[in-house]
């Protein structure tokens, strides 16, 4: 009986923890990954991106070229985790996408304009 108790105990934990994992896996602080594509001067070499436990995001370049109040929703969950950030309108003194298409995949994030066929990601990690 206690075999049984402490079984399923784990069982559950592990799955708590896992599903806190998966809820929640863009939140936080991301910074560009190396050369980033061309296209958008305030989201590429030194960009971040960050996102709060409210689904908001801030984009740019840090501390002063950043363009805050984008929307993230999850778009799926398979191999990777999927989401869209988007502004509601275009940031005007600030150059970075109107809408990314992104996928999360444990502390890699590669995001991708809306629209963009072929194109290269942009390719950020954790920040530490």
């Amino acid at each position: 009986m206690c075999r049984t108790l402490a079984v399923t105990a784990l069982a559950v934990g592990l799955l708590l923890v896992g599903c806190s994992e998966e809820s929640e896996p863009i939140t936080g602080e991301w910074v560009a990954d190396g050369p980033q594509p061309s296209g958008f001067s305030d989201f590429a070499d030194l960009a971040v991106i960050r996102v709060d436990k409210d689904g908001k995001a801030i984009l740019g370049t840090s501390p002063m070229r950043l363009c805050g109040d984008a929307k993230v929703t999850v778009k799926d969950e398979g191999d990777g985790v999927e989401y869209h950030i988007a502004f509601s309108s275009a940031c005007i003194t600030v150059n970075v996408p109107v809408s990314l298409e992104v996928v999360v995949d444990g502390d890699t994030l590669e995001a991708t304009p809306t629209g963009l066929q072929g194109g290269k990601p942009f390719r950020f990690r954790r920040a530490d």
